[in-house]
């Protein structure tokens, strides 16, 4: 009898790991094909890599010339985020780039609003966080947050 009584936990042990292994699968499946999901939208990509490559020329100019009080460890890491390369890397990976996390002409417009304010602004501004009283530029960031 005990054999079984071993053979039947056993086997029940075996559907529970098989349907906590599935559950994981489909887990990671969807995980994975939600972060890939996006909008391949060619002139939006375009438009949007110029508008990011002028941004960070702006931030690289006003952290060249006022931003002097920043320690050096911060200075060298936000000078390797605003770098041509890695910031149009990021931006590629971004929510904007790919147009997820809110509604593509929503995304598109509060960025080109954020930008089109930013780059008028001056860089005294920009230190004292104007950026982030400008509605645009907010609810771009809580897409890109997202």
């Amino acid at each position: 009898m005990k054999p079984i009584l071993f053979a039947t936990k056993y086997r029940v042990n075996l559907k529970q790991v098989a349907s906590l292994c599935l559950f994981f699968l489909f887990l990671l499946l969807f995980v994975t094909c939600k972060k890939e999901k996006g909008i391949n939208h060619i002139e939006w990509q375009n438009e949007s890599l110029g508008l990011t490559s002028e941004l960070c020329k702006k931030f690289r100019e006003c952290f060249d010339t006022e931003w002097k009080s920043i320690p050096e460890n911060l200075k060298k890491f936000t000078e390797g985020r605003l770098e041509e390369s890695n910031c149009q890397k990021r931006f590629r990976e971004s929510n904007a780039y790919k147009l997820i996390g809110n509604d593509p002409k929503l995304i598109q417009s509060s960025y080109e609003e954020c930008h089109n304010l930013v780059m008028v602004m001056t860089c005294s501004e920009l230190q004292s966080g104007k950026m982030d009283s400008i509605n645009a530029c907010v609810t771009f960031q809580q897409i890109q947050n997202r």
